[in-house]
């Protein structure tokens, strides 16, 4: 019986040492967070590794797909079209959450979200936008239904979301960063869309992205994800709830999926250790914290992996991203 306990005990102890290993803890600018890595999946060169936090959000949330299937969210020109501000309206009685570089389309180009948002309920904001359609400057119909947006199939790719996050870090202007990256996405795909907008890219690799996108599944409580591409790690995805996240869950695995395709290269294995010490390295990072124009306060930070921004509300992580600088012949972008 002794032999037995004994090796009951072991196994527990093999087991709780298994979980510490795939913990990381982070502290960003405040919100202490544990992070529990998951068994990745694996299909060609792209590595997802889905992750669950000690955290369960409970505060209720629209978001914009759904806001707008319910008729309660309506993003449009401004009375005087600009380019990086357009008016949010949400007429929902819960706060409406925008998230970073997630494409809105139609009206006069298509465009991203900047940053992060929660819209108060009944409540309309003038937000900022970057735009990833340059050579349009037009509405394709008639009346004022054809000023308004509809949400997008698609997020930012990974390069353009990357390289708009150290400019923002940095402060500099972000929109010509967008732009050149999406013309360069299209000269590393052999593609030119007729009026340079990032959606027609995807469009045009999308038969490839769901021979990718069926391996990649979503797992009991997860509400983010890290991905590695060609054996480099990419990026870090983290919403505030397993139900935020579900809604994310396609558009966040084609972001990666896309520039995989593109730049395919041979896979070696990325060592856990390195993992886990990127992650608890953020917590080492250059904070900066904002005022939203929304709820909440906006936060940007960098290190030397690289840059990332998110959402804080009454004290909650409501989003945040992280990502590996992007380079490009050994500089970085």
């Amino acid at each position: 019986m002794e032999k037995s306990s004994e090796k009951i005990e072991n196994n527990e102890i093999k087991e709780d040492l298994k979980n510490i290993e795939n913990i990381a803890f982070i502290d960003i600018n405040g919100a202490k967070i544990a992070i529990e890595l998951l068994d990745s999946q694996k299909y060609e060169n792209v590595e997802a590794i889905p992750i669950r936090t000690d955290f369960f959000g409970k505060k209720d949330f629209i978001t914009l797909k759904k806001g707008y299937e319910m008729g309660l969210v309506e993003i449009k020109e401004l009375d005087h079209s600009t380019v990086n501000t357009v008016s949010c309206k949400n007429d929902s009685v819960v706060p409406l959450i925008l998230i970073d570089g997630d494409e809105i389309t139609g009206a006069m180009q298509n465009r991203i979200i900047n940053d992060t948002l929660l819209i108060p309920a009944k409540s309309t904001i003038n937000i900022h936008v970057s735009c990833t359609e340059h050579g349009r400057w037009h509405t394709r119909g008639e009346g004022e239904s054809s000023r308004s947006f509809k949400p997008s199939l698609y997020s930012a790719n990974h390069s353009t979301r990357s390289r708009k996050s150290r400019a923002s870090y940095e402060e500099r202007d972000y929109q010509g960063e967008v732009w050149d990256s999406i013309s360069e996405f299209e000269s590393r795909s052999n593609f030119k869309s007729m009026t340079s907008a990032l959606n027609d890219s995807y469009e045009n690799l999308k038969d490839k992205q769901n021979d990718y996108l069926s391996k990649f599944h979503i797992e009991d409580g997860q509400n983010g994800v890290i991905f590695i591409v060609n054996g480099e790690i990419k990026g870090l995805e983290l919403f505030y709830n397993h139900s935020i996240y579900k809604q994310y869950h396609e558009k966040l695995c084609r972001s990666y999926i896309i520039e995989a395709i593109v730049e395919k290269k041979s896979v070696d294995n990325i060592d856990r250790l390195e993992l886990m010490n990127v992650l608890e390295n953020i917590s080492d990072s250059e904070f900066k914290s904002l005022k939203s124009i929304g709820l909440g306060d906006n936060i940007k930070f960098s290190n030397d992996f690289g840059s990332g921004s998110g959402l804080i509300w009454e004290d909650e992580l409501i989003h945040m991203t992280f990502f590996k600088d992007f380079v490009i012949n050994e500089v970085i972008i």
